[in-house]
């Protein structure tokens, strides 16, 4: 009777271990994403409060907007939480690009080396962002899937893993121009 009750023991173990298994891998995955992402953030926060300080040492017109990135920590927020450190960078975005755009015909900004060399950096890490934000969000997807399937619910209700959000730093309805595309999905 022992060694029954033993063996139902530890095939309850096995079979929380083969759930928490491919979690875990998912979620270790989207970790190492975020590092990258986070450390990203932080560079673009630097470059963005660069041109910031450039912008207005040039006389820059629009101090309002100024105001409110420079308020936004550049669109970088310092927290443990990643939603909370998302939000900030999908917050700023659209003003980041409001920016850029308004300093493009700039006499003053367009003849400043340093401000064209940040810019140009800014554009490039913005990209790198993107990437690391597609495999982080992929990650994400594969393991609230995994949360998802009906063969394991039972495991995931004991277990009680929290399901997890993305980073969407750009609107997903949004066009290149920043209006908002109202096109049908054909689907």
């Amino acid at each position: 009777m022992l060694y029954i009750v033993l063996g139902i023991i530890m095939v309850f173990f096995a079979w929380m271990q083969a759930a928490t298994s491919k979690m875990q891998k998912f979620k270790n995955q989207a970790r190492s994403h975020w590092v990258r992402i986070d450390a990203s953030l932080q560079t673009r926060a630097q470059y963005l409060l660069g041109l910031l300080e450039i912008a207005d040492e040039n006389g820059f017109g629009d101090s309002d907007l100024m105001a409110e990135i420079y308020e936004m920590g550049g669109g970088y927020c310092k927290s443990e939480d990643r939603e909370v450190i998302s939000l900030c960078a999908e917050n700023a975005t659209p003003l980041i690009d409001r920016f850029l755009e308004l300093t493009r015909g700039n006499a003053a900004l367009e003849s400043n080396e340093e401000f064209q060399e940040l810019t140009a950096n800014l554009i490039e890490l913005e990209e790198e962002i993107e990437i690391q934000s597609e495999r982080y969000n992929h990650s994400i997807d594969l393991y609230n899937e995994h949360l998802a399937n009906p063969r394991l619910r039972l495991q995931f209700m004991i277990l009680g893993p929290p399901q997890l959000k993305g980073i969407h730093l750009r609107a997903e309805n949004v066009t290149e121009d920043g209006t908002e595309d109202r096109t049908e999905d054909p689907s």
